[in-house]
Order: structure tokens, then C-alpha cells, then sequence
């Protein structure tokens, strides 16, 4: 899980049984988390997408362009010899697969601007995405 906000951001583990929830500080730039640690290579989607985000022209949330980015979290490409959960965007057939994608842009802090969520229902595919109305935040400094 991660848990974010304009400044800061962390992920959650918790190894499973009754031990406590773990925080961790995110790292600067692109990070995945899959249902291993966070960029974990062990996870073929990790191993497959991390260096196309990495690569990938960011978001503009200004101008509305996240093209780049829609087409990857649509992709149902893996990497040779995994199964169909080392795409972006799952889909099997004994059920399982991705039900929702959002897309989130939070204004840097001291900007009067409002927060961008596009929202894709079901397995996204491009041009899925929709924005969704969302108040403008306070600048707070």
C-alpha cells in the first residue's frame, strides 16, 4: 500500500500473521509495488515495467497529456515465459485480473492547484482513463 501525500510518501508491508505494519519511506523518482517489497525484480511485472516508466515521457497533468502513461498501465504484454500476471493490466481465465486503475497528480506544495485522479472502471485499456472532480487544495507552503 502506499500512502502519500504532497510532501511525503510511504509504503506498508506487512509480512503476513499477527506482526505489525511496516512503514518505509519512498525513494525519489518511479517506484512499483507488486505483492513483493517495493521494486522487488523478483516480480516479472517489476522486471518488465519499472525501466518503461523509468523511460517513459511523464504525465502532464496541466496540459492533460498522460497518453504515455494510460498506454502502459493498459498493456497486457510479459515478459516471455510468465503467465498473463506480469502485465500492466491482468487478465486470466480463472477470474483474476486488475478490476480498476487510477492515475494521481498532487500539486507541489505552495501551488493553488487542484489534484489531478484519472480513473479507469474495469481492466483499463487506453482511452479508459477519466478525470475525476476533485476540490482544489489550500496552499499551505
Amino acid at each position: 500500500l502506499f500512502v502519500v501525500d504532497n510532501r511525503d510518501g510511504f509504503w506498508l508491508r506487512n509480512e503476513g500473521g499477527p506482526g505489525p505494519v511496516e512503514a518505509f519511506p519512498l525513494p525519489d523518482g518511479i517506484s512499483m509495488l507488486t505483492s513483493r517489497n517495493l521494486s522487488d525484480n523478483a516480480s516479472p511485472r517489476v522486471r518488465h515495467y519499472l525501466a518503461q516508466f523509468e523511460a517513459a515521457s511523464a504525465p502532464d497533468p496541466d496540459s492533460g497529456d498522460w497518453a504515455t502513461w494510460e498506454t502502459l498501465m493498459s498493456s497486457r504484454e510479459t515478459l516471455p515465459g510468465e503467465g498473463p500476471d506480469g502485465a500492466m493490466a491482468i487478465l486470466t481465465d480463472m477470474g483474476f485480473e486488475t478490476t480498476s486503475s487510477s492515475l494521481i497528480a498532487l500539486p507541489a506544495p505552495g501551488r493553488d492547484l487542484a489534484p489531478v485522479w484519472r480513473f479507469a472502471a474495469g481492466i483499463p485499456t487506453a482511452g479508459a482513463y477519466h478525470p475525476v472532480a476533485l476540490e482544489r487544495l489550500k496552499a499551505t507552503g
